[in-house]
């Protein structure tokens, strides 16, 4: 199978549909240019990261990482990738209304790969959160449209981010992070729900990187091929949300990586310098994509330090950082 067959398949594009004219010839400008890197280089790139969560371990003095096991490919992931580093990995998979199959998941991903499981239904007490915060907005509960869908998601990742930091301190360890670079994008992460302490997966596209990665680190087969969700009962899953596939999304994303650096460059005239011509399914993603990217920005940024009037102090407690690890 060649490689660009390949992504296709593990990036689920073979099922969802044919790539519009555009965006197959950036795939293969890609695959070209050595973006889409093959099999053999992720593995170089895999065992990269391992050394550096190995090297992580031994120079902060931990030896634990809590993993919130969701059921999905990127979880399963960092799961395998900090265990490869030689830590204590201590999965959990925490329910919240939660459709059975993904737990099912969390929990199969846990024993194959070796890690220790636990089980714990944050039900009862994201319920009494909400209960509470009805007290302040009488009737919430009965709204169903995407904005209150979103902010009981975001209560449900947060509730589950500080379940994991209590397991992390119990263990002396710390939370692992299992958001992707494609997530980092569009956003796909609750401000103090996701983001842990160390993120191996961060750089990785979620479209091939990460599920090749999966398939090479003895995840399971039905985890790596699964349709990914955000299990916070947001919406019928990420590309539904995103509206295009994620290899689309991180197609485009790369496109304006680069547009954006062109001399001159605006809003107004990135489609030219994409050159888009009749392709008007490569427009549409253009025009989400460069809105979700343009509205996100601020969660890459946060929190959001402003500069002290007289002195830069944060770079002078970084040297004495630098200087205390040495």
């Amino acid at each position: 199978m060649d490689l660009k067959t390949e992504i296709l398949e593990l990036s689920r594009q073979a099922q969802i549909g044919p790539l519009s004219l555009w965006l197959e010839a950036a795939l293969d400008a890609r695959i070209a240019d050595g973006t889409f890197v093959s099999t053999q280089q992720l593995q170089q790139d895999k065992d990269a990261i391992v050394a550096q969560l190995a090297d992580y371990r031994q120079s902060n003095g931990v030896a634990a990482a809590v993993i919130g096991m969701s059921g999905g490919v990127d979880s399963a992931l960092t799961a395998a990738l900090f265990k490869a580093a030689g830590w204590a990995v201590h999965g959990y998979t925490l329910p919240i209304e939660q459709n059975p199959r993904e737990t099912e998941l969390g929990e199969n991903a846990c024993h194959a790969l070796g890690i220790s499981h636990s089980n714990i239904d944050l039900t009862p007490q994201y319920q009494c959160m909400l209960d509470g915060l009805a007290q302040l907005e009488p009737g919430r509960g009965d709204k169903d449209d995407h904005g209150h869908r979103l902010r009981r998601g975001n209560i449900r990742a947060r509730l589950r981010m500080a379940t994991l930091y209590d397991q992390a301190h119990r263990h002396s360890g710390v939370v692992a992070s299992t958001d992707n670079f494609s997530e980092l994008g569009a956003g796909f992460w609750t401000l103090h729900g996701d983001v842990g302490d160390v993120a191996p997966i961060q750089s990785f596209l979620k479209s091939w990187e990460v599920p090749c990665l999966a398939r090479a680190s003895g995840v399971p087969e039905d985890i790596w091929r699964a349709t990914p969700t955000d299990g916070l009962g947001i919406s019928a899953g990420d590309e539904a949300q995103i509206g295009t596939s994620y290899l689309g999304w991180d197609l485009m994303v790369l496109a304006l990586m680069d547009a954006v650096q062109a001399p001159g460059a605006t809003r107004e005239t990135l489609p030219d310098i994409l050159n888009f011509g009749d392709d008007a399914e490569a427009k549409r993603i253009f025009d989400l994509t460069y809105a979700r990217l343009s509205r996100t920005g601020f969660k890459r940024n946060n929190p959001h330090n402003l500069a002290h009037p007289r002195e830069n102090r944060y770079d002078r407690l970084a040297t004495f950082d630098a200087f205390s690890a040495t």
